[in-house]
């Protein structure tokens, strides 16, 4: 072993080993247990290939699980994810690195640094779940999903995507409950509002459908005041349609944006 880090150490000096040369060798020393110096030739060889998603995967594991290094795991980790946003080990690392963080800052009393932190592990469980349902996982993609809602409440487009997730599963009242609980948080929110009338005409209950589209009238008015869109929506529209990876739901041009 000695003598294949004395090499590999050798051929970098002298510029002849390719162009993985560096991380081999911190692969060697994190099997030795030198973590901080595998670290740093992962830096090294990072600093000339950014988007070495191997190098970024290993780098952020060491500094999450073997260095404590809590901000740099978490941007290491969150530049995989800009690159690879369902790659499970990045997710997992941002979730353990930020959960910690939150956790020093709730020991400070530093409410708003807790507010951060649990809103970027929201943003990355919500970015895997949206990709992860683009490449029609869905059981995986709803996992994600869920887990964005439960430590961000407040990720109202989770609670959409989720609800048309289940649209999709032909699960009427279950996509209602999530499209409802996305107006709970943000009232003023027109897919919200326009997603549960889609799926109320689509299930024939056009009278609670004519109910939310009293409401969405409410907020338009309000989102608005000096444009066509201020004027009542026509409830004589003939049944609406839902093209699920389109936008346009109805003659009003009402957006999913999914």
């Amino acid at each position: 072993m000695r003598g294949l880090i004395t090499g590999l150490a050798v051929a970098m000096t002298l510029g002849i080993v390719a162009c993985r040369g560096k991380p081999d060798l911190a692969d060697v020393y994190v099997q030795q247990g030198r973590w901080g110096e595998a670290a740093r030739l992962y830096r090294e060889h990072l600093a000339q290939n950014p988007d070495d998603q191997l190098a970024l995967r290993s780098l952020a594991a060491l500094e999450c699980y073997r260095l404590g290094q809590l901000e740099e795991c978490a941007k290491t980790a969150e530049h995989l994810l800009s690159l690879m946003p369902i790659d499970s080990d990045g997710v997992a690392a941002v979730a353990y690195a930020r959960t910690l963080l939150a956790e020093r800052a709730t020991r400070k009393n530093d409410t708003a640094q807790v507010r951060v932190e649990m809103m970027k592990i929201g943003e990355a469980y919500f970015k895997a779940g949206y990709w992860e349902y683009m490449r029609e996982n869905f059981q995986r993609s709803e996992r994600f999903l869920r887990k964005a809602v439960l430590v961000d409440p407040n990720r109202v487009d989770a609670y959409l995507r989720l609800g048309i997730l289940f649209w999709n599963k032909h699960q009427t009242d279950s996509s209602l409950a999530w499209f409802a609980r996305a107006e709970r948080v943000a009232p003023m929110n027109e897919d919200a509002l326009v997603n549960q009338i889609v799926v109320l005409w689509q299930a024939n209950r056009i009278e609670e459908a004519k109910a939310v589209l009293n409401r969405l009238n409410l907020v338009r008015a309000q989102l608005y005041p000096d444009s066509s869109f201020a004027s009542p929506v026509d409830t004589s529209l003939p049944p609406l349609s839902l093209d699920f990876r389109g936008d346009v739901i109805e003659q009003k041009k009402h957006l999913i944006t999914f």
